[in-house]
C-alpha cells in the first residue's frame, strides 16, 4: 500500500472534534454541509462509524479528514454517508487510507455490504471508490433534490479464505 505524504493516524471521532469537522464541512459544502447537531447525534448513535484522520493521537492534533457511516435497514449493510479530506491534504493518499481503515473496521464488525452515493461529476471520488472495490449500482436523478444527481455505489465485503 502506498503511504501518505505525511504521517497520519486514524481514530474514533470525539465531541471535541466537532468544531473542526464543521470547518471541514464548510470548506467543501459552504451552504449545505452537515450541522453540528447532526455530528453530535452521529457520535451518540453510531460512535463506531465516525472516524477521523489526524497527524497524531493528541486531542489537539489537526483533523485532516473524516469518514462517517450509518446503518442501513438491513442488518448486514451500512451507508458511507461522508468521506471528506481537507483541501490542503487532498492528493496525498489520506482519503484512500482513511477509507481502507474504516472499511476494515466495519467489515470486522460484520457488515457485508457498504453503500454510498456520490456526484457523478466528482471523478476523483468515483475513481477512489472504484479502486476500493465499489461498483456503480445505479444512477439516481434528482436524488438530493432538483439537479442533484447521484451514483449509488456498493461494495460487498471480500470473502475471507477458509482456514
Amino acid at each position: 500500500m502506498t503511504k501518505t505524504a505525511v504521517p497520519v493516524t486514524f481514530r474514533a471521532a470525539m465531541s471535541s472534534d466537532i468544531a473542526a469537522l464543521l470547518l471541514l464541512e464548510r470548506s467543501f459544502y459552504p451552504t449545505d454541509g452537515y450541522p453540528a447537531p447532526f455530528f453530535y447525534q452521529a457520535l451518540h448513535q453510531w460512535p463506531h462509524l465516525v472516524r477521523v484522520a489526524c497527524k497524531d493521537l493528541a486531542d489537539a492534533s489537526p483533523i485532516l479528514g473524516y469518514c462517517l457511516g450509518a446503518p442501513a435497514q438491513e442488518s448486514d449493510r451500512l451507508w458511507l454517508m461522508s468521506l471528506l479530506i481537507a483541501p490542503e491534504c487532498r492528493g496525498q493518499g489520506i482519503g484512500r487510507e482513511l477509507l481502507n481503515a474504516w472499511l476494515a473496521q466495519v467489515e470486522n464488525m460484520g457488515y457485508q455490504h457498504t453503500l454510498l452515493t456520490v456526484a457523478p461529476d466528482n471523478l476523483p471520488a468515483v475513481q477512489l471508490y472504484q479502486r476500493q472495490g465499489f461498483v456503480v449500482a445505479e444512477k439516481k436523478l434528482d436524488y438530493l433534490g432538483p439537479g442533484q444527481h447521484r451514483l449509488v455505489m456498493q461494495r460487498r465485503t471480500p470473502k475471507l479464505p477458509l482456514t
